[in-house]
């Protein structure tokens, strides 16, 4: 019997090669980041992340953050990040006075600003998001406490890493000022709880 139907137009070997392509190709997963806590036993590995040239031209004195690291200071905190449980970096945070902010030339930053520094030791976790997903994570933490207006973080201007990172976690350039030992640096901050940065009679300076 013969089909009065149209033919079903049969799909050509180029087109059929490259659907199967794309049906075969495999889903890439984003590495799921996660804080860890830091304990006294991380120390060593964070000594030798610092010392990684493309960690070491920003920490000048690996002494100084080990120490920090070995005994926080008041209102300091740190974890581990990790990538699917393994430990790739190192982010601390301290909420900063009045005294500290004015003396190093800060005093548009609110009272109880959050200082905050991190670092990726592993290299071949660089690129890969984990610092902006850091630190959504611990704006997650933060932001429980009504308190803290803002967090910033400081970084040479020659950092370029640093500062793609930071601006794709939604972090802005405050100004430009040049701290003790470090040289020219960008000060990136990113409110808490408001759009803007309040200011200092609003947080209550």
């Amino acid at each position: 019997m013969r089909s009065t139907g149209r033919r079903k137009k049969s799909a050509s070997p180029v087109t059929a090669n490259v659907r199967r392509r794309k049906q075969s190709r495999p889903t890439m997963r984003r590495p799921s980041a996660s804080l860890e806590p830091f304990t006294q036993l991380h120390l060593s590995v964070l000594s030798g992340w610092l010392r990684w040239p493309h960690v070491a031209p920003w920490y000048p004195a690996p002494e100084d953050n080990i120490a920090w690291a070995a005994d926080p200071p008041e209102g300091g905190s740190q974890s581990l990040i990790a990538c699917d449980s393994r430990p790739v970096g190192y982010i601390r945070w301290q909420i900063v006075d009045r005294e500290t902010l004015d003396s190093v030339g800060l005093n548009d930053i609110p009272t109880n600003a959050v200082d905050v520094d991190l670092l990726l030791g592993e290299p071949e976790y660089l690129g890969k998001g984990l610092g902006p997903a850091a630190l959504e994570l611990l704006l997650g933490h933060l932001r429980a406490n009504a308190a803290l207006p803002l967090i910033g973080l400081t970084t040479s201007v020659e950092n370029a890493r640093a500062h793609r990172a930071f601006e794709k976690a939604g972090f802005r350039v405050a100004r430009q000022y040049t701290p003790a030992g470090f040289g020219p640096c960008y000060l990136f901050v990113r409110p808490l709880h408001h759009e803007r940065i309040p200011d200092r009679e609003e947080a209550g300076a």
